[in-house]
């Protein structure tokens, strides 16, 4: 996430001195931000004496990890929503008769829309399936149902996130349900309309 946010803030910086960026051609960046945090439940409260050092410094070590990536995502989305309301000036009709120059280079920004797509478990709203991958270890190496469960889970996630659904729209496509021979689930497919 810190190199996406460096570009971005590279682009935006270069943008508004007026000078050109390999990246001035591109409308859109899609960040899929996947945050693989599980939450496991412990007893802790169940028994008398308290967790050893080792639980309770494991246990730890996540808080900071969390924070870092929830400023970084929070992060993202200011510059989203910075970019979207400079836009929105440079659009309307009381900018159009604004001369001063200086005005004009305080609203410049890329003419880029971000869209952060929020991949973790919190997003699951089956508090069954949840519960499940939070109890899943942080491992490279899972059972293959464990892996079919979090493809699926992230699958729904994506599906349900409101900013994938802006990209759908912005772009003018939809998702379409196309039967999977070997599983015999359905899988989703993004494609434009009309097509």
């Amino acid at each position: 996430m810190r190199s996406v946010l460096d570009s971005l803030e590279l682009m935006e910086a270069l943008q508004s001195v007026g000078l050109p960026t390999r990246l001035d051609h591109v409308r859109r960046v899609i960040v899929f931000v996947v945050n693989s945090l599980s939450s496991p439940k412990t007893d802790w409260d169940k028994s008398m004496s308290a967790p050893g050092a080792i639980p309770i410094m494991l246990k730890a070590t996540g808080v900071p990890i969390d924070h870092y990536s929830f400023e970084a995502v929070e992060l993202l989305k200011d510059k989203q929503a910075k970019w979207q309301s400079m836009s929105r000036l440079r659009q309307s009709p009381a900018f159009a008769a604004d001369t001063d120059p200086a005005d004009r280079e305080a609203l410049r920004t890329p003419e880029t829309t971000i869209y952060a797509i929020d991949v973790s478990f919190a997003q699951l709203t089956d508090d069954a399936e949840r519960a499940y991958m939070n109890e899943l270890p942080t491992s490279f190496s899972l059972p293959p149902e464990a892996v079919d469960r979090l493809r699926a889970a992230a699958g729904r996630i994506i599906l349900a996130s409101p900013e994938f659904q802006r990209l759908l729209r912005d772009l003018g496509g939809s998702i379409e349900v196309a039967p999977l021979q070997d599983v015999g689930k359905p899988a989703e497919v993004a494609s434009p309309r009309g097509k």
